[in-house]
Parts: structure tokens; C-alpha cells; sequence
């Protein structure tokens, strides 16, 4: 007999396997080959979210990415990627959950964006080629199945963002200026990495008539340190900073990534009588949150807290800015094999 996959498609969204576009059914037979290629036995235990006692298996991982629309060459990609998911340190039920709403930010680097096809150049942070586009979803459906605890959390963005569906930038993978991303991370240069980040959405960083590194750093500078960003008061998030062609040649022609992540940190900053004037810090701040009134403050801690990814098209001078979220602390990045 034949499967009536419109039907089964539609069983998914009854049975709340879906992020609100169709999913691929995940039919046995493509769960075991998709199990193949990621290396792992039905039910071998990948990870565990101690704190909510769900425990997440092979079987589990493959049937998201048939769902995602993966495809099976991307197995040992999505192996890595998994692994960065769990990692107790990413907090995978928190990044569902908060308030933020927040999403998974997935980073491909080194030879594999070219050997899988990830659109790195034009709508770089957009890309709606089937790497990028799957990859970022079967990121964000482990978020949603995993994350929510098996239906015992739910998710409390109170704004979001569409990142939530899919949300994956490739770097250019060679002709860079800067040591691939995954070096930020203590990776060696010459691997393939994929890396996740809890991350809100992009903020577009135009300046078209800077003329020198200074002028298009500064820039950045000012929409990382806006008012309303979200890392004022706890310090905690991790900022990406993705430049594309027009600026690099003129930042990376002047800098080391080490001296602009520096100008960054240094120029970053607002009055902290000014945030205070406008709530964005309580008037009786926690001691650990190390409020100084008088004196500049930055969203940051530390200077590692900014990484730089080189991706897009020539032709505009743009680059954005994308907030993480503060009770993510750190990039995961994982080799790809």
C-alpha cells in the first residue's frame, strides 16, 4: 500500500512534532540510515539534561534531522553538532525557556562549509539554501523536543525571534583575513568546526563613507552598546560580531582580531548613571552584578566575550551585531570528523 504522506505529515502536527512548518515523517528506514551516517546505535545515549531527567538518544537525534530536512551526507556534521547542543555548559532547557527567546545559533567553519554546500556569501545570515536552512532547523527542533523537557517546559519568550525556525551562518571558508571562527574557541585552524551560541537576533551595522577601521569599528561599537541591550546588567552573553567583504578590507588591512575585539571592548560603553536613569540597572544592584555609579559601563566582562565571524557578499558595506543571551556564557564549538 501506498503511504499517504500528506497524511502522515499532518499526524506530525497532531502529535506536536513540528515547529510549525511541515516536517519530513520520520519513516524508520530514514531514521536508520541517518543513524549511519551520524555514528551512533538507536539507542545510545548522547546526552542527558540532568536536571529535568530526560535523556537523549541516537534514535532521538536521527529522527530530528530527517524531520529537519537533512541530508544524509550531513551526518557527521550533525554528529558534532549535536554534541555542542548537549553540552551541559550550552544549558539547552534554560535557552528554551527564557524570557528572552532566544535561539540556537549554529556557526560552520573551516573546509566543510564548502564541502556541504553552506551558502556563506550572499544572505549570509539568512541563507535559504537546503545546508543552511536544515542545519539551523534540526538545531532549533532539538531546542523545542529536547529543551522542553519532554513536554514538561515551555517556552516564555516574550518577544523571540524568527531565528527560532532556523538560524545557522557559514564562514567564508578560505581568503579570510582573521584565523577561522573556530579558533576563537581553541580549536586548531586547519579542522572543519560547527559551533553553537544562545543568540537574539541581528542588528544591522550600515556605514557606507567610514574611510578608515576605526570609523566602521566605532560604528559597531555603538549598536553593541545601545541602551537597550540585554547584557548591561548581568554581563553574561557572548556578542557576535559577522563582517562582511567591504569592512574587512578596511579593518582587517589595520588590525589583528585580538586589537579590534580590544577597540570593541574599550568603546562599548554607556553611563552607568545614564542605564540607571532608565532602569536598565536596579537602583540597588546585586554585589556580584559589580556596579560602579560615576563610571562607564560595558555589556561585557571580558574581552573574549566578542567573537567575529567573516561571512557576506561584496558590494554593501553592512555588517551586524548579534546579541548573545546572558546566561550563556561561552560558544560551543565541536570538530567535525
Amino acid at each position: 500500500m501506498a503511504l499517504d504522506v500528506y497524511e502522515d505529515i499532518e499526524n506530525c502536527f497532531a502529535a506536536g512534532w513540528s515547529d510549525g512548518l511541515p516536517v519530513i515523517p520520520p519513516y524508520g528506514s530514514l531514521v536508520e540510515r541517518m543513524l549511519g551516517q551520524m555514528g551512533w546505535k538507536a539507542t545510545e545515549v548522547v546526552g542527558r539534561l540532568a536536571a529535568h531527567d530526560v535523556e537523549v538518544r541516537g534514535e532521538h537525534l536521527a529522527a530530528v534531522a530527517v524531520m529537519a530536512g537533512c541530508k544524509f551526507e550531513y551526518g557527521r556534521l550533525l554528529r558534532a553538532l549535536s554534541e555542542a547542543l548537549l553540552d551541559p555548559v550550552f544549558s539547552l532547557s534554560s535557552v528554551e525557556i527564557t524570557t528572552g527567546g532566544v535561539a540556537a545559533l549554529v556557526v560552520v567553519s573551516g573546509p566543510v562549509v564548502r564541502e556541504l554546500g553552506f551558502a556563506h556569501e550572499a544572505n549570509a545570515l539568512g541563507a535559504n539554501n537546503r545546508a543552511n536552512a536544515s542545519v539551523g532547523r534540526f538545531a532549533q527542533l532539538v531546542r523545542l523536543f529536547c529543551g522542553s523537557a519532554g513536554g514538561s517546559l515551555q517556552s516564555h519568550g516574550t518577544i523571540g525571534h524568527p531565528g527560532r525556525l532556523s538560524f545557522c551562518i557559514a564562514e567564508h571558508p578560505e581568503a579570510l583575513f582573521w584565523p577561522p571562527f573556530h579558533t576563537q574557541c581553541g580549536l586548531a585552524p586547519d579542522v572543519s568546526a560547527v559551533s553553537v551560541m544562545s543568540a537574539e537576533g541581528p542588528n544591522s551595522v550600515n556605514n557606507h563613507y567610514g574611510e578608515t577601521a576605526d570609523a566602521v569599528l566605532d560604528t559597531i561599537a555603538d549598536c553593541m552598546s545601545h541602551s537597550g541591550t540585554t547584557n548591561y546588567y548581568w554581563r553574561g552573553g557572548t556578542y557576535l560580531i559577522a563582517i562582511a567583504p567591504d569592512h574587512m578590507q578596511l579593518v582587517g588591512a589595520a588590525y589583528t582580531r585580538e586589537q579590534a575585539r580590544r577597540r570593541l571592548f574599550e568603546r562599548a560603553v554607556l553611563s552607568t548613571d545614564l542605564l540607571a536613569r532608565l532602569g536598565r540597572i536596579p537602583r540597588h544592584p546585586r554585589e556580584e552584578s559589580r556596579v560602579e555609579f560615576g563610571k562607564p559601563r560595558s555589556p561585557f566582562e571580558r574581552e573574549e566575550q566578542i567573537v567575529f565571524v567573516e561571512c557576506g557578499a561584496a558590494g554593501g558595506k553592512f555588517s551586524a551585531v548579534i546579541p548573545g543571551w546572558v546566561g550563556n556564557r561561552k560558544v560551543i564549538a565541536r570538530e567535525v570528523g
